[in-house]
C-alpha cells in the first residue's frame, strides 16, 4: 500500500487541479444552454489546437535532442554545427509564423518572441534530457560497481583458503631442505596476493608494478626446461629512486598482458623461440617492448588474444590522450611497444 500512496496522491492531484480548472471555465461562460453549445464547441477546438500545437512543440524537440543535440552537441569538435542548426531552426519558426500571421508588420515582435520562447524550450529540453540520461547512466554504473566489489568480496573467501594451503607447502618443502621448490612457492603466492590486493586499487605505484613482472618472468623462467633453442632476456630501467619523494602512480596489472600473451604464444619446446622485454622508466615516461617469436605450429594460435584486447581498452579509458599503443606482425615476430606518459 505504501508503494502506491506517491502515485494515489499525484493522481489525486492532478485530478482536483483539472476539476477546478474546468469549473473556472464553465462559471465564466453564460446564457442559455443553447447560446452555450457554439461557445463550448468553439473552446473544444481551442483545446484541441493548444493540445496539437503542444505535441509538435514536444516532438521537434524530442527528435532535435535524438538527432541534432547527441550528434553534434556532445562533441566539442561539432558543437558548432549544433548552433548553426538552432540558428536555421529559429529562422524557419520565425517564417512560420510570419506566414500565419500573414507577415503583418504589428505581428513582428509578437513572432519575434514566440519564437524565442519556443527555441529556449527546444534547446532547454535537448539539456535536461541528456542530464537525466547522464544521471541515469550513473546510478546504473553505481549499481554494476557495487554489485563487482560484492562479488569481488565473495572471491576473496577461497584465496585466503589458497595461501594457506601454499604456505602449508612451503613450510613443508624448507623442513625437506627443497630451497627451490620453497623459493618458487613464496613466488608464486607473491604474484597471488599483488593480484588480490592491488586490483582492488585505482593505481599502483610503477615500482611495484615492475616488481610484480620481474616475479613473472622469474617464475615462468623456472617452469620452462632449460634449452639453447629458448632464450628470454628481460631488461628493466628505471630512473626512480627509493625514497626520492612521491612515486610515479600506474594502474595496477596494465602491463602484464602484454607480457603473459608473450609466454602464452612465443614458446616452444621443440622450435627456436625468444622473448625480449624492455621496460624503461624515465621523466615520467614509461615505455615497454614486448617482442616474441612465432614458432610454427600446426593449429597454434598467433595474435593478440583476449589479454591484450582489455588492456587496450584500459588505456583507451584511463590514460586516452597519454599513451601509444604499437602492435606490429612479421611471419616469424610478434611486437608491442608502449609508450605512457605517467
Amino acid at each position: 500500500m505504501r508503494a502506491y500512496l506517491p502515485k494515489l496522491l499525484l493522481s489525486l492531484c492532478l485530478t482536483t487541479l483539472l476539476t477546478y480548472w474546468g469549473w473556472r471555465l464553465l462559471s465564466g461562460l453564460e446564457g442559455p444552454v443553447g447560446e452555450m453549445l457554439p461557445d463550448l464547441g468553439g473552446l473544444a477546438r481551442y483545446l484541441l489546437g493548444v493540445v496539437l500545437m503542444l505535441a509538435v512543440i514536444v516532438g521537434v524537440a524530442y527528435l532535435n535532442y535524438r538527432l541534432a543535440f547527441r550528434r553534434w552537441m556532445l562533441r566539442e569538435q561539432t558543437a558548432p554545427f549544433y548552433w548553426v542548426w538552432i540558428c536555421v531552426l529559429a529562422w524557419l519558426v520565425f517564417e512560420l509564423l510570419q506566414v500565419r500571421t500573414e507577415a503583418e508588420p504589428e505581428f513582428v515582435d509578437e513572432n519575434l518572441l514566440v519564437m524565442s520562447v519556443l527555441v529556449v524550450f527546444v534547446v532547454g529540453y535537448g539539456y535536461v534530457a541528456d542530464y537525466l540520461r547522464t544521471r541515469r547512466d550513473q546510478l546504473r554504473l553505481m549499481q554494476q560497481t557495487t554489485e563487482a566489489e560484492l562479488t569481488a568480496l565473495r572471491a576473496q573467501v577461497n584465496p585466503h583458503f589458497l595461501f594457506n594451503a601454499l604456505n602449508t607447502i612451503y613450510n613443508e618443502a624448507q623442513r625437506a631442505q627443497n630451497d627451490l621448490v620453497a623459493d618458487l612457492i613464496g613466488q608464486l603466492a607473491g604474484l597471488m596476493r599483488y593480484t588480490l590486493e592491488e586490483s582492488n586499487r585505482p593505481t599502483t605505484s610503477v615500482a611495484s608494478e615492475l616488481g610484480f613482472i620481474q616475479k613473472y618472468v622469474a617464475l615462468q623462467r623456472a617452469r620452462l626446461p632449460e634449452s639453447d633453442i629458448l632464450r628470454i632476456s628481460l631488461t628493466v630501467d628505471s630512473d626512480e629512486q627509493p625514497g626520492a619523494g612521491a612515486s610515479p602512480q600506474l594502474a595496477p596489472l596494465l602491463l602484464i598482458p602484454f607480457v603473459e600473451n608473450a609466454f602464452q604464444y612465443g614458446i616452444s619446446l621443440d622450435q627456436p623461440s625468444f622473448i625480449a622485454l624492455t621496460i624503461e622508466v624515465e621523466g615520467g615516461q614509461l615505455s615497454m617492448t614486448v617482442q616474441n617469436s612465432r614458432p610454427p605450429s600446426p593449429g597454434q594460435k598467433h595474435g593478440a588474444g583476449t589479454g591484450i584486447a582489455n588492456a587496450r581498452q584500459r588505456l583507451e579509458r584511463g590514460y586516452p590522450a597519454r599513451h601509444k599503443l604499437t602492435i606490429s606482425e612479421t611471419p616469424n615476430t610478434f611486437t608491442v611497444h608502449l609508450q605512457l606518459t605517467l
